[in-house]
């Protein structure tokens, strides 16, 4: 009897809970500077997470941070990761809504990537090249425009955020 009461128990929470339930969905997250006036630490807060990127040159206001690590704090449990990427571009950080994958837009050269992190302990999980591309991100969805070298658009590639937030080209999911 027990083992069947745990059974259906553990059924019921799979089927019913928010990661099987569908999608995920992502959102920009504004990066501003820790303190105000100042730019030699910048900041995006969720719920839950603390983002910190440095400026080392500390000129100013910046488009991307290219020195490491982006640190990312947990609020709740008071830990902390870090992840050693490219250069961060600043307008492009996105956070899941439940909180557990951050995607960073990031660059080294020529070559561009949309990285997926997971925030428990800032692994990389998935890693999208739209070197040469105009790209999009809405909520649930990431659209990947590729353009060739004389200017002319290549085939779109759409892709969708499975319950674990990462991106699945459309029709595979």
């Amino acid at each position: 009897m027990l083992l069947k009461t745990s059974l259906s128990a553990l059924l019921s929470f799979l089927f019913l809970s928010p990661v099987y339930a569908g999608n995920c969905i992502l959102e920009n997250l504004p990066i501003k500077p820790l303190v105000q006036g100042k730019y030699d630490a910048f900041q995006g807060k969720t719920a839950h997470l603390d983002l910190r990127f440095s400026n080392d040159a500390n000129t100013g206001d910046v488009d991307a941070f290219p020195e490491p690590p982006l640190q990312v704090f947990h609020t709740d449990t008071k830990t902390q990761c870090d992840i050693n990427g490219g250069i961060w571009v600043r307008k492009d950080i996105f956070v899941s809504q439940g909180e557990q994958m951050l995607v960073t837009h990031e660059y080294s050269g020529s070559n561009d990537y949309l990285v997926f992190y997971r925030t428990a302990d800032c692994s990389k999980v998935q890693e999208i090249d739209v070197s040469y591309a105009h790209w999009k991100i809405h909520k649930q969805a990431l659209h990947v425009q590729p353009v060739k070298s004389n200017g002319k658009k290549k085939a779109m590639q759409n892709y969708t955020l499975d319950a674990f937030c990462k991106a699945v080209p459309a029709g595979k999911e």
